[in-house]
């Protein structure tokens, strides 16, 4: 293509001009806030009526979907934010991730404050969420440093996201301010690394009290790093997810090389558990589970098969160069962390705890119409605040078919 028609096909999107005012509504928007209202419906209700009028939870099972679903799996699906981070600020060639790092941080800020706002109508009495934080608790709980290490990233992801309200400001005051934050941003990204190590891991541990009571499929005891390394993976995965919407729905480039580059390391990820999780089952001596005719045996091959080999496939192989492998391996991968954390809370504890268990449909609802609110939310500020997109254009049907070796 000659440089005189690439630049008449390349023109700049409209949406980058976008002001705060200038958010619109769409019918793909106005069905998610509608499920996002419906969500906000089950929690007024839970607030009058209890826990027990809107879930199925039972003193057998008094972990249910609130707490698996949108703690344990939430936090992980806002990973984009710390492992986008490191990559821009302390990888060789980082500046090309700037775009994409901004985007990791705000999805990465609205799932974190999500999970705060899920977790508040889960927990008996809500407005004791903030207790950890200001009375104290048991120092010697995962939860405890859940609570701090969630709370702390909080305030993180707040510095790293306020440069993207600053740069839309023309007050002199401002800039400065936003100049002297970015020299000392990688101090609180370094900080924000450190947090979500901690209670990525701790996520784990939560269920390594349990022990050998747990079902021997998902049994581990290095549990906690299995949750660390499965959730770094997912951020890459879910960046990938969320470069392919958004670039799909604002016409604008997708980052195909950029993303193609971190493919390998998402695939290298997933290959370290899988190998780790099949290789204490080997000297555990449990291999033989794998054959059992239980719905458990089912369970863990459509895991292992759907949301480990089938991504590590292909973002080991040449489709990582298309939009359609970078997209298909993230959304893969995401679903097998969902699975991962989805089986170690229900399926195998459940067994270990002879529990029976079934979510309500307010329980489900709720779920899925947070979620949905989490999509409006982004999309908020992507259109509000400019910057996140960034000065980009939009790419030709050649760039976006293009195969690279």
């Amino acid at each position: 293509m000659s440089t005189t028609s690439m630049t008449s096909t390349c023109k700049p999107t409209r949406l980058l001009q976008l002001e705060w005012w200038r958010w619109r509504m769409t019918p793909g928007k106005a069905l998610l806030l509608l499920l996002f209202g419906a969500a906000a419906v089950v929690a007024l209700v839970r607030l009058f009526v209890g826990l027990g009028a809107v879930t199925g939870l039972n003193d057998s099972m008094p972990w249910g979907l609130w707490k698996i679903y949108d703690v344990v799996v939430v936090v992980p699906l806002g990973a984009t934010g710390f492992v986008m981070a490191f990559v821009r600020y302390f990888t060789p060639g980082g500046e090309r991730y700037e775009y994409i790092n901004r985007r990791a941080v705000i999805w990465a800020a609205i799932m974190y404050l999500s999970m705060g706002v899920r977790l508040a109508f889960d927990i008996g009495i809500p407005w004791r969420i903030i207790n950890p934080i200001v009375f104290g608790g048991n120092l010697h709980s995962p939860l405890f440093e859940i609570a701090w290490c969630v709370f702390l990233y909080l305030i993180v992801l707040f510095f790293e996201n306020i440069s993207r309200v600053a740069e839309e400001q023309k007050r002199p005051w401002v800039k400065r301010a936003d100049h002297a934050l970015h020299k000392i941003l990688p101090g609180f990204v370094l900080v924000g690394v450190l947090l979500s190590t901690m209670h990525h891991s701790s996520l784990g541990t939560l269920f390594m009290i349990t022990g050998r009571r747990m079902d021997p499929l998902w049994y581990h005891p290095w549990l906690n790093y299995v949750y660390l390394l499965s959730s770094i993976a997912t951020g890459l995965g879910m960046m990938m997810v969320i470069e392919g919407f958004t670039s799909a729905y604002y016409k604008i480039k997708f980052e195909r090389d950029a993303l193609a580059r971190l493919a390998p390391w998402c695939a290298g990820f997933l290959s370290a558990v899988l190998l780790w999780r099949v290789g204490w089952l080997a000297a555990d001596g449990q291999l033989g589970l794998l054959f059992a005719p239980r719905v458990e045996t089912l369970l863990w091959w459509a895991e292992i098969l759907v949301g480990f080999v089938a991504p590590i496939v292909i973002l080991s192989s040449r489709a990582r160069y298309t939009r359609a492998g970078l997209v298909a391996g993230g959304l893969l991968t995401v679903l097998g962390m969902i699975a991962l954390r989805l089986n170690v809370g229900f399926t195998a504890l459940m067994g270990a705890l002879g529990s029976q268990y079934t979510p309500s449909v307010a329980e489900i609802l709720f779920s899925v119409g947070a979620t949905a609110g989490t999509v409006v939310i982004y999309t908020w500020f992507v259109e509000t605040l400019p910057s996140i997109l960034g000065p980009r254009v939009r790419e030709t049907e050649e760039e976006a078919e293009a195969v690279g070796d």
